[in-house]
């Protein structure tokens, strides 16, 4: 993390929660990092939502985006009933997981109905 990210973190999580601060950056001065950094720290309670569903090998299998809690009891689940989700370009996201029919009824009777 280069002195100009630490700076505008110190900055970002030194705020009063009722202030707003509005920080601008050029190219290459990390301020996609910086937005990961605040979407985890300030991550909105427990929620998933359906991203896609689709048949495979006769079973229904659901991509599903969650939140860290959620995504760690989803990983806890037998191997082969979850897979890290990989996109058309090779990409993986975090807390972004395909998940089998049964894990995702489980996940309905644990969490509920999807939120968003």
């Amino acid at each position: 993390m280069t002195e100009l990210q630490k700076d505008l973190w110190a900055a970002m999580t030194g705020s009063d929660l009722r202030e707003m601060k509005i920080i601008m950056g050029g190219r290459q001065v990390g301020n996609s990092v910086m937005a990961q950094m605040w979407n985890q720290t300030f991550e909105i309670g427990e929620y998933y939502t359906v991203v896609d569903k689709a048949m495979v090998d006769h079973a229904q299998w659901y991509t599903v985006k969650c939140s860290g809690k959620i995504s760690a009891w989803i990983k806890n689940q037998p191997e082969g009933m979850w897979y890290e989700h990989i996109d058309k370009d090779w990409m993986v996201y975090k807390n972004t997981l395909d998940i089998h029919e049964k894990i995702y009824t489980m996940l309905q009777l644990k969490y509920g109905d999807e939120r968003v």
